[in-house]
């Protein structure tokens, strides 16, 4: 199983027959197409374009499961989502949770933040400047790029589809490494989704230069990310885990 990549699916409700669950997998039929397994045990995320006629039973069933299921408008707007109950939660979420009230932890925490804004800029290749300056004139210079290749309504488009897709997956990521209390979920969620955000639109800028053509569309827009998913799981898992190894040296 560990050689085996797992799936974040995505699944169009205008093309959906049926879906429900077939023993420990989800069965998805589509329109004019065969039934589909795939065995829970290899899903990481489920998107859920529009809104399915059928199907709800064994969604709930795989968020109960720690797979999560998000639902978005075909815009690219995230609507909500699939989480299981919460269960206890560790010390280090306990203390995060109160973040702004603790000297120290809060010390910490903004010391965290400005290196993961630091590094994120060298990585792609910006190392002079303040790092807020840095991020917004690069941001600046990226979005310019892209509204010149797509034009100003397919760019507001691709970022509506990348702040949805990226929030969903983050918010997964904080909580899968212990970050359950709501406020200190919200607090990495701000904190952390722009660097997320410009490394996707760099990620984009460098796509349209290479293609002529690229029309956004869900399923466009859905493939982009799943190709830079990994990329960017491996970047937030770095960045969340050396805040828990640092909040665990103090707490």
């Amino acid at each position: 199983m560990s050689d085996v990549a797992l799936t974040s699916l995505v699944i169009d409700s205008r093309k959906l027959n049926r879906l429900r669950m077939d023993g420990p997998a989800l069965k998805v039929t589509m329109r004019e197409r065969s039934p589909v397994l795939f065995p829970l045990r290899r899903l990481c995320r489920i998107h859920i374009l529009g809104t399915p006629d059928n199907g709800m039973a064994a969604l709930l069933f795989c968020a109960e499961q720690q797979i999560p299921v998000a639902f978005f408008d075909f815009n690219g707007r995230l609507r909500c989502r699939l989480y299981p109950a919460e269960g206890p939660s560790a010390l280090v979420d306990q203390w995060f949770e109160h973040v702004e009230f603790d000297p120290q932890i809060n010390q910490l925490y903004e010391d965290w933040v400005l290196h993961q804004g630091l590094h994120a800029m060298s990585q792609l290749g910006i190392n002079t400047g303040a790092c807020q300056s840095r991020r917004q004139l690069l941001y600046e210079a990226l979005r310019g790029l892209c509204r010149r290749q797509l034009g100003k309504e397919q760019l507001k488009a691709a970022l509506e589809w990348l702040d949805g897709l990226a929030r969903f997956h983050l918010d997964h990521l904080i909580e899968s490494v212990g970050f359950s209390q709501p406020r200190g979920r919200r607090k990495l969620l701000e904190d952390l989704l722009p660097l997320l955000e410009l490394r996707l639109l760099y990620a984009l800028a460098t796509k349209l230069q290479q293609h002529a053509v690229f029309t956004v569309t869900p399923q466009s827009m859905t493939t982009f990310y799943q190709q830079q998913a990994d990329e960017i799981e491996f970047a937030s898992r770095r960045m969340l885990m050396q805040l828990v190894t640092r909040l665990e040296a103090v707490v």
